[in-house]
């Protein structure tokens, strides 16, 4: 009987032996990269403020040199909605991974059992059948079918599993250099609105002014009542702009403060009623084009999503080749709880199996004509990804480099409004001009100011946009330590 047992134990490692010696063996295409971008240098590289050097995006709103400004990009890190959101599918993509790999290791359950049981002596032919109840207490441990991995199903599941959790961890990276981008470029919408009230604030003490003066005039008798209400109008019209501006400037701040994850008054009180807009740096490298697909954190996941189509291909391909498994169970059984382990109690039954899928309807035909559409589909969403990425630096730099000429253009025509208005009001106190050729002057120049303003905040956005385009701000290791504290917080569940 020993030697029997040890014959069949034998063979039946044997066979399992080979089963493993052959995993590994994965049916269905292998992975390739897609290629590399064919431009080799920006169109735009090497004008004004953007230079053809590698770019240093590591903490990129430091450049700025503006406290407030760090402090608002590392409130939003820590409590971002959307950051905790791609945060929770990174760790849900490790469960899944987790479930995927499961799959390479058996499945065993311990149970114990206990029934009552009476014998139909009516329906039992034999005599001497024991028909007094009986009770059978019954332990042990079962393995249901562990499927050896052949043909590599489990393998191109796990494989596909990862290169998901690999795209979700470049979401995040996403997540994150967007949120950073988002709180950037309102910060200096905030500014850039702060300083616009400003001038209007100088504006309406330039209005009053004008109408000081036109009063004194009419009392004196050389201006007449329809200048003096011109000039009360004009003072009224601008004084109306203002709540429209108060409006744009209270708005930006309830969205920082969304981006933040905090309300709208703490949020007010830190960024006060006006600071000084941000200096932007002088210029910034954007390197060459095929540095963006390693650096973007939406084109490596758009290409690590192409991956985790590819694998699907192979193990739905699987699906058309034999399964090799294993399965058994060990158990004790006896009548009372207290023999349970002698000798004769002991029962057990181990051995391979072979199942092949010999019909099915074209099912396994249509869900790898599925997997290689699904894959065509993630491929073409990766060249789209990509030309978008590209769309966005180059734009981004042609945007800049405009708005940098802009802002000299305007500093030189403000400084000559300026002039312009100082000599204009002494001619109007002397008489020489009427009020109308005053107050149009003085149009032009808070025209002129104004757009100043919203020039210099369209370069410091324009630095922050550019930088948003480049995939900057997420290689600082922040991503790294979530990531290792969520796969951290998976194994101690």
């Amino acid at each position: 009987m020993v030697a029997t047992f040890t014959k069949q134990r034998a063979a039946t490692l044997t066979l399992a032996a080979a089963a493993l010696a052959v995993t590994g063996c994965k049916v269905g295409p292998n992975y390739e990269p897609p290629q590399e971008l064919p431009t080799a240098t920006w169109s735009q590289a090497a004008k004004g403020p953007v230079t053809s050097e590698p770019p240093d995006l590591n903490e990129w709103w430091k450049d700025f040199k503006d406290p407030i400004l760090d402090q608002l990009i590392a409130q939003a890190e820590q409590s971002n909605a959307t950051i905790e959101k791609t945060l929770a599918n990174v760790r849900i993509g490790l469960a899944i991974l987790g479930v995927t790999e499961s799959q390479y290791w058996p499945k065993l359950r311990a149970g114990f059992a206990y029934s009552r049981n009476e014998t139909n002596v009516s329906l039992v032919p034999s005599a001497g059948v024991e028909s007094s109840p009986y009770s059978v207490w019954a332990a042990g441990v079962a393995m249901s079918n562990w499927e050896i991995d052949v043909w590599g199903r489990i393998a191109r599941t796990v494989e596909s599993s990862t290169a998901s959790l690999q795209a979700s961890v470049e979401d995040l990276r996403d997540a994150l250099v967007s949120v950073r981008a988002q709180v950037g470029t309102t910060y200096m919408k905030v500014r850039t609105l702060q300083l616009q009230l400003a001038i209007l604030t100088t504006g309406i003490a330039n209005y009053r002014t004008i109408l000081d003066q036109t009063r004194a005039k009419y009392d004196a008798g050389t201006a007449s009542l329809l200048e003096l209400n011109e000039a009360q109008m004009d003072l009224d019209e601008i004084e109306a702009s203002i709540p429209q501006v108060e409006s744009d400037l209270a708005a930006s701040i309830f969205s920082i403060a969304q981006l933040c994850g905090t309300t709208p008054q703490p949020m007010m009180t830190l960024l006060g009623p006006t600071a000084p807009l941000p200096v932007a740096p002088d210029a910034v490298g954007v390197g060459i084009p095929a540095d963006l697909l390693r650096r973007r954190p939406d084109v490596r996941s758009s290409e690590r999503l192409v991956a985790a189509a590819v694998a699907n291909i192979g193990a739905n391909e699987a699906l058309n080749f034999p399964v090799f498994s294993l399965s058994g169970n060990f158990y004790l059984a006896a009548n009372q709880f207290g023999s349970i382990g002698n000798s004769g109690t002991t029962a057990y039954g181990f051995g391979p199996s072979i199942s092949w899928l010999i019909f099915q309807g074209g099912y396994v035909d249509s869900l790898i004509a599925q997997s290689k559409g699904q894959a065509q589909v993630a491929l073409a969403v990766y060249r789209d990804t990509v030309l978008n990425a590209v769309r966005d630096v180059e734009t981004s730099i042609s945007t800049l480099v405009q708005e940098k000429r802009s802002v000299e253009y305007y500093t030189q025509a403000v400084a000559s409004a300026g002039s312009t208005f100082k000599l204009a009001e002494q001619q109007y106190q002397a008489g020489t001009i009427t009020l109308d050729r005053l107050t149009s002057i003085q149009n032009s120049l808070l025209e002129m100011q104004s757009d100043l303003a919203k020039s210099q905040g369209a370069v410091a956005s324009g630095f922050v946009s550019l930088y948003r385009a480049l995939g900057g701000g997420w290689d600082d290791g922040a991503v790294d330590r979530e990531v290792a504290e969520a796969a951290g917080g998976k194994e101690q569940s």
